[in-house]
């Protein structure tokens, strides 16, 4: 039986019995509903014609009776009536009916008449007094009809409906079958083709949701198809890889083996097997602790391998290990997881390699650092004895240098004596480095407590490094507020070198701009101590950001090649540092290239309480300040104030007089080239840019002289002296002579020096002073190489290190263009603080004619340019 006809067989079923059920439900209301009015209707006409009768039945009257039946059986509901007696005597009856032998009865209902007559019967009484009776007849054939009608109209009603929902159920049941075949030919399709087949759906009902269903299930398998295929092809290429990693593994000269979860063997590859001397058969099954380490394993290895293996770990070790004839080799054992599909662990893999060559190895490295660490400790603990050896004769020198330079001297004397000044400090200060550093590294630098001044040491170490921030025309300034209490306690060399180490730093990599020096005072959480904050702020080159890290490392620079710019051992700011750990404390660098840095750091000191404070010294005098910068013009507004002075800025001296507002004293400060104009109109001073500047004091005795950078309690106190009229003492003056000459030969030719520091040219030209109309001095490679372009010299006198372009570099350009212009060879000296032979060789090789290691003694050098004179001659004469 189809799909189809069992879909209008079910439908034509559920309807005819609901249609049943609807049609005798009906039915029987319709009946029941008209009965009962029937029945009704009948009680109330007999009720109604027995109280109308009642009289004349008790009077006999025969006539009004029988006019009263006649009148009664009018009416076409009622079929007959008959009217009887107490006696039972039909007194009066009238019908309308043609069968007059109808038999009544009186006990069915007017549904269950076969004539369609329904019979009633009434008593008549008059209280309880029973006077006769009445009977009639309703006539209830249309109500019979009405019943045969309806259950015809029903029973064709449900006909038709019975065969319209035939009609619909085919239409449906077809619609069914053809969406229903539809699905079952795509999913035959799928069955002979795969899946992605789709069928066509229409409409939006749940039919079509399932064919939607099934276009979806259907292209859903397609890409599960289509991924299980790659899976497929992947699992092929896996087990090829597998097999081809087998392979290898098997091959591979690094030992592996494989073990189950309790440690016991299961596979290895000829590399272990060949590495511990056993075959395959004979190590399956054992336990590899047993195998690795001997029956009674007592390395911690072992323990190590079991804990891993336990937690399900990775782990390296490096244990000795046991072959088959108990040979002990150093290994390092590999032990790693293997998981299976679902990520569990499974297996265990072991990787054993053998290092017995590089344990030993390692050891005797191990040996030789400790040896090179002893070593160094001791070279570090020699030089840290040998300080004192060591400064005893540089002071020496020094101090007589001092001496000599405040005696009676000439010009020339007096720059000679500058020279070995200068330079013999320029000596300690880089013995001083070492041996300091030499010092924290054997830790043999310890702190000192006694009180002192912050304000006085950094105006001392800013006034000392003044001079050569001068001659870089550089701006040093001293920023320290006037109220912050600055008198401590603490190590006042220590922290004095590391103010200078810094101020020098940013000295030496600053090209213009300033240097300001900054401290300020922080609460800090142990009583009785102020945390001090220094910070060094420069406008230098700044550092690269890479290289921050980098430049607190002992003999480290941020550019360390041959032509370095700035010279130096490369140890202060590592001293600096080591210095501050004793300090408890470390220094903070912020740098941006090109723009500058500020080197920053905390100390945490005992303050001491100041006996009195200079607050309000100046209370109500007017200050006149002349010329000053923006730098400067903040600081002294901080001074003025707390001495509760009020300043007026102006920009020359001649405003002060110009004025109508009159000034108690005038600061004026100075610029290098500018000469001292007198205010005449209030005592004044003037703040010179250098120390070497204040002899002008001996021409302005009406004057108070003080360099920068400014000192504020000695700007105080020349104020002070100054308003009462008291004046500084005047300095002195000085002289010449000569010195050796050089030889005639050297007259006709034309020399050029070439060197990057100062002093070292000061130091040749002082050496060469009888032929200096023939020299030429330079700062910068690029300069000598240009003059030689325009005016070719005869000896070339050079630098080894500089900055831009080195000696080398200058040599192969002079040489160069000596072929490409076929001139005659210059003699080039080369100069260099670097001894050793492979340096002497390197500048040979380079093109130059002879090397002289600094510090250049005259002697050699006298014979070195006689040597050079000798080869120009000879090569002018050919």
């Amino acid at each position: 039986m189809t799909f189809r006809l069992k879909t209008i067989l079910g439908i034509a079923l559920i309807e005819v019995v609901l249609l049943a059920i609807l049609i005798a439900s009906g039915i029987g209301w319709l009946r029941d509903s008209n009965e009962q009015q029937i029945i009704a209707n009948g009680e109330r006409l007999s009720d109604t014609f027995a109280i109308a009768v009642r009289d004349a039945i008790i009077s006999t009257d025969l006539a009004n009776l029988r006019a009263f039946s006649k009148e009664a059986t009018r009416n076409d509901d009622i079929a007959y009536i008959r009217i009887f007696n107490d006696q039972n005597q039909r007194l009066a009856q009238s019908s309308s009916m043609s069968d007059e032998l109808h038999v009544p009865n009186y006990n069915q209902l007017p549904s269950e008449s076969k004539d369609g007559i329904y019979d009633i019967r009434a008593e008549i009484k008059i209280d309880e007094w029973k006077v006769g009776h009445i009977e009639l007849g309703l006539d209830v054939s249309a109500f019979s009809q009405l019943i045969q009608d309806a259950q015809k109209y029903a029973v064709s009603l449900a006909l038709l409906e019975m065969v319209l929902v035939a009609l619909f159920s085919f239409g449906l049941g077809s619609l069914l079958t053809k969406q229903l075949l539809q699905l079952q030919h795509g999913a035959l399709e799928i069955q002979q083709k795969g899946p992605g087949i789709s069928v066509p759906v229409k409409g939006n009902d749940e039919v079509a949701q399932v064919a939607r269903a099934f276009n979806k299930m259907s292209v859903t398998l397609a890409h599960t198809y289509e991924e299980l295929s790659v899976e497929k092809n992947r699992y092929k290429q896996l087990a090829v890889q597998n097999k081809l990693l087998a392979d290898i593994v098997e091959q591979s000269h690094e030992a592996y083996l494989i073990t189950d979860l309790q440690g016991y063997i299961s596979r290895t590859n000829n590399a272990l097997n060949e590495l511990i001397g056993y075959q395959e058969e004979e190590i399956v099954n054992k336990h590899v602790q047993t195998l690795l380490f001997g029956e009674s394993p007592e390395a911690d290895a072992a323990y190590d391998i079991a804990d891993t293996m336990e937690i399900g770990a990775t782990t390296i070790v490096t244990v000795e290990c046991l072959t088959k004839t108990h040979k002990k080799i150093w290994t390092e054992i590999s032990a790693f997881p293997i998981l299976d599909s679902v990520g569990k662990i499974d297996r265990y893999a072991f990787i054993v390699r053998d290092i017995s060559e590089r344990y030993h190895f390692e050891q005797k490295l191990k040996q030789a650092v400790t040896s090179a660490e002893q070593a160094n400790k001791s070279k570090s603990e020699f030089l840290a004895n040998m300080s004192h050896e060591i400064r005893t004769p540089m002071n020496g020198i020094i101090g007589m240098s001092e001496m000599l330079k405040e005696s009676s001297l000439s010009r020339e004397q007096r720059s000679f004596t500058n020279i070995i000044n200068g330079s013999a400090n320029d000596l300690l200060q880089l013995i001083n480095d070492i041996l300091d550093f030499s010092k924290l590294e054997a830790n043999k630098l310890s702190l000192n407590n006694i009180p002192f001044s912050l304000r006085d040491l950094v105006e001392s170490c800013a006034t000392l490094c003044s001079v050569t921030a001068t001659k870089k025309e550089l701006l040093l300034v001293i920023d320290i507020p006037p109220e912050l209490n600055t008198d401590a306690i603490g190590d006042e060399l220590r922290l004095r070198q590391i103010v200078n180490n810094l101020l020098g730093n940013a000295i030496k990599f600053t090209d213009n701009g300033y240097i300001k020096v900054i401290i300020r005072g922080e609460p800090s959480k142990r009583n009785g101590y102020i945390n001090y904050v220094f910070s060094i702020e420069d406008t230098g080159i700044g550092i690269p950001q890479d290289k921050l890290s980098d430049v607190t490392k002992a003999f480290e620079q941020v550019d360390g090649s041959t032509t370095r710019r700035y010279e130096g051992t490369g140890l202060g700011l590592s001293i600096t540092q080591s210095l501050l750990d004793l300090f408890d404390s470390s220094l903070q660098i912020t740098s941006q290239e090109g723009k500058g840095s500020q080197f920053s750091f905390t100390i945490a000191l005992p303050s001491v309480n100041k006996a009195s404070s200079d607050s309000g010294v100046l209370s109500g005098k007017q200050i006149a300040i002349v010329n000053a910068d923006p730098l400067h013009r903040s600081i002294l507004n901080r001074y003025f104030a707390f001495w509760q002075a009020e300043t007026t800025y102006l920009t020359a001296v001649e405003h002060i007089a110009q004025s109508k507002k009159h000034y108690d004293a005038a600061v004026v400060l100075m610029s290098m080239n500018s000469e001292w104009q007198t205010t005449q109109v209030c005592p004044a001073i003037g703040v010179v840019p250098e120390v070497k500047q204040l002899e002008i004091s001996a021409n302005h005795s009406d004057t108070h002289f003080i360099a920068k950078p400014i000192r504020m309690l000695q700007l105080l106190s020349e104020l002070q002296h100054a308003m009462k009229e008291v004046l500084p003492e005047p300095s002195n003056a000085s002289h010449s002579v000569t010195l050796p000459t050089l030889p005639a030969s050297l007259q006709t030719l034309s020399i050029v020096v070439v060197d990057d520091i100062e002093y070292n040219r000061d130091v040749l030209r002082l050496y060469l002073a009888d032929i200096a109309d023939n020299i030429e001095f330079f700062a910068d490679g690029r300069d000598a190489i240009a003059h030689y372009k325009q005016n070719l010299f005869d000896i070339l006198i050079t630098d080894v290190s500089m900055p831009h372009i080195d000696g080398y570099e200058i040599t192969h350009q002079i040489r160069m263009f000596e072929q490409e212009h076929n001139v005659p060879p210059v003699f080039v000296i080369g100069l260099s603080a670097h001894a050793s032979t492979e340096d002497a060789t390197r500048a040979l090789n380079a093109g130059m004619d002879s090397y002289l290691t600094k510090p250049v003694n005259r002697a050699d050098l006298v014979q070195t340019l006689s040597d050079a004179a000798k080869q120009r001659t000879s090569t002018a004469h050919h």
